[in-house]
């Protein structure tokens, strides 16, 4: 790509660093948040709706629909700097859920599952360990029977239910976020391709042809490998090259870990993001504790462009391309190819 004309629109300001299912706290002091297990009782109403293992297969296994023959589209509200969508859980419609590109499973809150009668395995069979910001939780295995995108109706769908809970001031908190978020897991199974319109704010699931960006649009590509269930394109600077996912569920831009500061030499360097406090999996850390920091690099390349004195964050968590940046474009996840497109 060359000249001005087809260059990407890059936000590189400043902004804070979550990871997707975080809350942000905004002040001087320290609030009074806690990291809780789900109450018994709703642990008991889970208990309840629990089956074993071979049970739970068969229902994952048996219970498979066709894909559709057309594409889906569905619309989207931007929460907090992401793409949340309303779905259907278990024939419940009007579910705000967020489109995170960035987890490689589906995720609901114990209390929404209850509330929608979601299945779960039976603790004694299988269980998930999830890792955080400030540390691990473990995670139920649910059944979303159905799941439902527009007209697009999965039977027998797994997802992870989070058996923890974030609190503050003596109250349950998911600080505006959704409850729910639907992983990359249902595009790597099911589509040809994923499109995220960020302005026009819609999402498409195509399941047949091959991805084509509107004629006359300025384009930018680049290839992208799948790991951890998740997708991961290269970006580079200072001769130095990383991955890092892109990730519809991060609110922010370009971000980097530690690992990779000091990779590029800037392990250092940044200016240290104060008075702020994340809170979600694995519980509730300050940005000074976290030392989150934003710094410029004199050169980054990110989809074969190269920008100067591009502002990132250091942060928790692996490097993302997050929904800051990729909210001037219309996106698509092209399965097939293994190529994320954006135009613009």
């Amino acid at each position: 790509m060359k000249g001005q004309a087809t260059r990407l629109r890059m936000k590189l300001t400043r902004h804070t660093t979550l990871l997707s299912l975080l809350g942000l706290i905004v002040g001087c002091s320290t609030p009074d948040a806690l990291h809780v297990p789900i109450s018994e009782k709703t642990r008991q109403r889970l208990d309840h709706k629990a089956i074993n293992k071979q049970e739970f297969l068969n229902q994952v296994s048996t219970q498979r629909r066709p894909k559709p023959t057309q594409a889906v589209t569905v619309p989207f509200r931007m929460n907090t700097g992401v793409p949340v969508f309303k779905a259907g859980i278990n024939y419940r419609t009007g579910v705000p859920m967020l489109l995170d590109t960035g987890a490689s499973r589906s995720l609901i809150q114990a209390n929404i599952a209850t509330k929608h009668g979601v299945t779960v395995m039976r603790a004694e069979d299988a269980t998930v360990a999830m890792q955080g910001v400030v540390g691990k939780e473990e995670a139920r295995v649910g059944l979303l029977n159905p799941l439902e995108i527009g007209s697009w109706e999965v039977k027998g769908y797994p997802c992870i239910v989070r058996m923890h809970e974030n609190w503050l001031n003596d109250h349950y908190s998911n600080q505006g976020f959704p409850e729910t978020l639907l992983g990359f897991d249902i595009a790597l199974e099911h589509c040809s391709y994923l499109t995220l319109d960020y302005k026009a704010e819609k999402a498409t699931f195509a399941f047949a042809g091959s991805f084509q960006p509107e004629a006359g649009k300025n384009v930018a590509k680049a290839a992208f490998r799948v790991m951890h269930g998740v997708p991961m394109i290269t970006l580079k600077s200072g001769g130095k090259s990383w991955e890092a996912i892109v990730d519809t569920g991060s609110f922010n831009g370009i971000e980097i870990d530690e690992t990779t500061a000091k990779l590029l030499g800037v392990q250092d360097q940044g200016e240290v993001v104060r008075g702020l406090y994340l809170m979600g999996v694995g519980g509730t850390i300050s940005s000074t504790h976290a030392r989150l920091r934003t710094l410029k690099l004199n050169d980054l390349t990110i989809l074969g462009d190269t920008f100067r004195e591009a502002q990132v964050d250091i942060s928790p968590g692996p490097p993302r391309v997050g929904s800051f940046f990729l909210k001037d474009y219309r996106a698509t996840f092209d399965i097939k190819r293994k190529t994320l497109w954006l135009e613009w």
